[in-house]
């Protein structure tokens, strides 16, 4: 099997406790990105996250040797995260992300301009609902921000269920449209079973489908205390 990058960490960074125990285990488990989300879209009115004040903690990866990762909502947040997260150790890479929720296109170009720099990678996660069509037009949107095709990768989450779920997943994965839209487009295409998923049960019988795939890497969540999680606490592995 072929080496797969993986993306690990808690939904969204709550406490520098929290962040310090991550680092120890991502260092532990030889990871490739420490997710350390400062920004966290919510359907319904909740903890969004600790924003700019949760700067501190990237900066707290990065001095551990760590790759940080976190997904960003205005192209602002990425000027932002480069000016305060990379001077701390010139041997790291940034990675953010493009969430389902952010379907803004001229935001989306925005972002993958901002963040048009030799030290960070961009990652497009799928919109929520299910079109292949509109999934390829946000990777030309950021392509057309200026993003080198180099710096960028595709996350596929699931679509939103519509109608009766059967399947029993906060969201339906399309296995095949993914790897039609890998093929299509030439980028490296990672799997999100957590968001698909849901529970924890479901992320690991997801990742074992997943891996009937050509995938280039993971992104689950995992946090020290699921159960006491702030958000998301169901779909959450311990580390």
């Amino acid at each position: 099997m072929k080496d797969l990058l993986f993306i690990a960490g808690p939904c969204a960074a709550e406490s520098k406790e929290i962040i310090l125990h991550s680092i120890h285990q991502a260092k532990k488990a030889g990871l490739d990105y420490l997710r350390v989300s400062l920004w966290k879209p919510r359907t319904q009115p909740g903890f969004e996250g600790l924003g700019e004040k949760g700067i501190s903690l990237l900066q707290e990866t990065a001095k551990a040797g760590l790759n940080p990762a976190t997904e960003v909502m205005l192209p602002e947040h990425v000027t932002l995260l480069i000016k305060k997260v990379l001077p701390v150790n010139e041997s790291i890479t940034l990675l953010v992300w493009i969430g389902a929720r952010n379907q803004n296109h001229i935001i989306q170009r925005a972002i993958a301009k901002a963040a048009v720099h030799p030290r960070v990678r961009l990652m497009v996660k799928n919109q929520i609902w299910h079109s292949q069509k509109h999934w390829e037009g946000i990777i030309h949107y950021v392509l057309e921000g200026g993003i080198s095709r180099k710096k960028l990768l595709v996350c596929h989450r699931g679509f939103a269920p519509i109608g009766k779920n059967q399947q029993g997943y906060r969201n339906i994965p399309n296995f095949k449209m993914a790897m039609d839209v890998k093929k299509i487009t030439g980028l490296p295409m990672l799997f999100d079973p957590s968001h698909t998923g849901g529970t924890a049960e479901n992320v690991k019988k997801l990742v074992q489908e997943a891996m009937r795939y050509d995938f280039d890497g993971l992104m689950i969540e995992v946090h020290p205390s699921p159960k006491k999680a702030l958000t998301d606490a169901q779909q959450q592995l311990t580390w």
